[in-house]
């Protein structure tokens, strides 16, 4: 017995390769109209897409190199005001550094006037001081010697001044007898 084939083939194989065809034409006469319109909207899409991806490459590129050219352009500008800056700043050091200098070269100079004044004043304190040293000494040399002249004065004084033991015993010697003779006067 042999088995029924499609196209009348004994074992199928030229049905296969037939019914592919068919199958292809089928769908052609099917689907064909469709097929090739989502084809072409599909080639069309893919068109677009391209020409837009182009556009938005070079509008990229663009917008690149401006941006590129604006940067520069701003890091030049802060590049050539920090060279200022710094310009300035290092003036500024200078500057200080020399007033600096100046305050200190006028501040040794005003401490050498100063240490020269005191020193100065210093000398005359100490002439100053000797001379009423001195003066003071004299002066108390002069009263010394007034004191001892004036001790000695006293001294001679008293001793004129004084009763002699012998005029003292007559006198004691007489006023007894006088007393013992009864003599009241």
């Amino acid at each position: 017995m042999s088995e029924p084939t499609w196209n009348g083939t004994p074992n199928g194989s030229e049905a296969v390769g037939s019914d592919s065809g068919n199958v292809d034409k089928i769908r052609d006469i099917l689907f064909g109209n469709q097929m090739r319109d989502y084809d072409k909207r599909f080639a069309g899409t893919e068109e677009r897409l391209q020409r837009e991806a182009s556009n938005l490459r070079e509008d990229l590129g663009r917008r690149m190199l401006a941006t590129e050219q604006y940067l520069r352009s701003e890091i030049e500008a802060l590049t050539t005001s920090l060279k200022a800056e710094e310009r300035e700043r290092t003036q500024g050091v200078r500057d200080a550094m020399e007033a600096l200098a100046a305050t200190n070269r006028d501040l040794t100079a005003r401490i050498a006037a100063l240490a020269d004044q005191t020193a100065q004043q210093q000398r005359e304190m100490r002439g100053l001081l000797m001379e009423a040293q001195r003066s003071l000494g004299d002066e108390l040399a002069r009263r010394h010697e007034e004191m001892q002249s004036a001790l000695r004065r006293e001294a001679s004084d008293l001793r004129d001044a004084k009763a002699d033991r012998a005029t003292l015993a007559g006198m004691l010697a007489e006023m007894a007898e006088r007393l013992a003779s009864g003599e009241n006067r």
